[in-house]
């Protein structure tokens, strides 16, 4: 599955790259995170709940910055398995900033995500509505963060 798209947020692209790369407001963000433990600077181990259509469950999961340009570009890869329903989930992150305004952020991005196992079984529509429902509150919660508002 590929998720695209772009996010206008009122504060600069600094601004938005401190709140991503900090572990904590990025967990803060991100639905479903629990654990959240940095292993170095560019590595981090935690778990995510989900629930797709019939079934939920935690997947344990290790994320790495594999490429940065700080504030304007980050890419990520993420693996994560859910021993419950057999699962697996691998993905692929990139995300750009770029001032759109005095204080204002574009941020596009790219998510290639493969899942297997029986999270698979359930079909893509199910699970593409399951992500792009993540990906909306991401973006609401970091809104929220970087405009200044709390969550």
């Amino acid at each position: 599955m590929i998720y695209e798209g772009k996010v206008t947020l009122d504060a600069t692209p600094l601004d938005v790259w401190t709140v991503v790369l900090d572990a904590e407001q990025f967990a803060a963000c991100m639905p479903g995170v629990e654990d959240l433990s940095q292993v170095d600077d560019h590595t981090f181990d935690g778990a995510i709940r989900m629930q797709v259509g019939p079934l939920s469950g935690s997947f344990s999961f290790r994320a790495s910055i594999v490429e940065s340009s700080p504030p304007t570009e980050l890419a990520a890869h993420v693996e994560g398995a859910d021993s419950m329903t057999n699962s697996r989930v691998t993905s692929e992150i990139a995300m750009t900033l770029a001032a759109s305004g005095p204080a204002q952020t574009e941020l596009a991005y790219r998510v290639v995500v493969d899942i297997h196992g029986r999270l698979a079984i359930i079909g893509d529509m199910v699970l593409r509505a399951t992500g792009a429902q993540m990906i909306e509150e991401f973006f609401n919660r970091l809104r929220a963060r970087v405009e200044g508002a709390t969550v």
